[in-house]
């Protein structure tokens, strides 16, 4: 991701400001962790294609001796997402600036940074939500039917694998997990209880890069944890809420920003002055980005629909 400021600012304004909205930024970052990642090169569209092609028959009758295999055909799935534009302003009143002991506005800029990682990260999760093939806890037959005790459990987990081992589902070519876990801390509470579970501060001896908000794995699964997870409220059974549990492979989505407009801070101080702000009694923090997230493939996604321990 390139972050920039706008002009007006010392270099080492610039800088500083850089850094403490990148940080905040990257580290709400948890659903498009696991995603096929792309940029749009500029003046081409708006919109991204991708192929899907459908794996070929397997070829088990024996070649005729001195004759070529038989030609076949390619088949595939175009899916397309279309970029969209997203982003947020703040003012800041040059008084508050003066007389505030958030120096330089950091802790301004951090909220700015959050708010843009959360935005981003949000409409991942909410894609993934609505391109996920759904899976009720409990075995049951529909939402309505899961109930608080019908937790995220390893049986669970295992049941997800299976699908998407059948699908023939990528999986993530790392030491550690071939497939990836996206769940929250209600859901995360019963889960990790096992005596499976094993903790991210076991296996994590830095030859391997954790993800943002890593917990740890049970049977393949790199679980990651975010406090914004999928929440459907009186959804289920005795009005149960219901939370969805991310189990995917590689490649099941992908996530799309625009070369010249990704995800950007734009700062206009106070000493610049113009028609809008002739006194130069505020100074304005934005964040703007094109963005869209799409799912490629369903069958390599699948949400665990469960309920929860204690639900909070």
């Amino acid at each position: 991701m390139t972050v920039q400021t706008t002009t007006g600012l010392s270099q080492e304004m610039s800088t500083f400001y850089d850094k403490v909205f990148l940080a905040r930024a990257e580290y709400e970052y948890i659903f498009n962790q696991g995603a096929q990642m792309r940029s749009l090169p500029a003046n081409e569209g708006k919109t991204v294609v991708y192929t899907r092609h459908t794996p070929l028959a397997t070829a088990t009758t024996a070649l005729t001796e001195g004759v070529n295999p038989a030609e076949v055909n390619l088949s595939a799935t175009n899916v397309s997402a279309t970029l969209a534009e997203y982003g947020t302003t703040v003012k800041i009143s040059r008084f508050l600036s003066l007389t505030s002991i958030d120096a330089n506005n950091k802790e301004k800029i951090e909220v700015v940074g959050q708010n843009m990682g959360e935005t981003l990260d949000q409409i991942t999760r909410n894609e993934l939500f609505t391109g996920a093939t759904a899976q009720f806890a409990g075995s049951k037959a529909a939402l309505t039917d899961v109930g608080i005790t019908d937790v995220l459990s390893v049986e669970e987990l295992r049941r997800a694998t299976r699908t998407l081992k059948l699908n023939k589902a990528r999986r993530f070519q790392d030491r550690i997990a071939p497939w990836m876990g996206k769940l929250g801390p209600n859901t995360s509470y019963d889960l990790t209880k096992d005596a499976t579970f094993l903790s991210a501060d076991i296996y994590d001896n830095g030859a391997e890069r954790l993800y943002n908000g890593e917990l740890g794995k049970i049977l393949g699964v790199r679980l990651i944890e975010s406090p914004n997870q999928y929440e459907a409220v009186n959804a289920g059974a005795s009005n149960a809420d219901i939370f969805s549990n991310f189990v995917h492979g590689s490649d099941a989505f992908g996530c799309i920003d625009l070369v010249g407009d990704k995800p950007q801070l734009y700062i206009i101080p106070s000493t610049k002055i113009d028609s809008g702000n002739p006194a130069g009694r505020f100074s304005t923090v934005a964040w703007a980005a094109s963005y869209v997230c799409k799912t490629l493939n369903s069958g390599w996604l699948i949400d665990i629909k469960s309920g929860a321990t204690g639900q909070v």
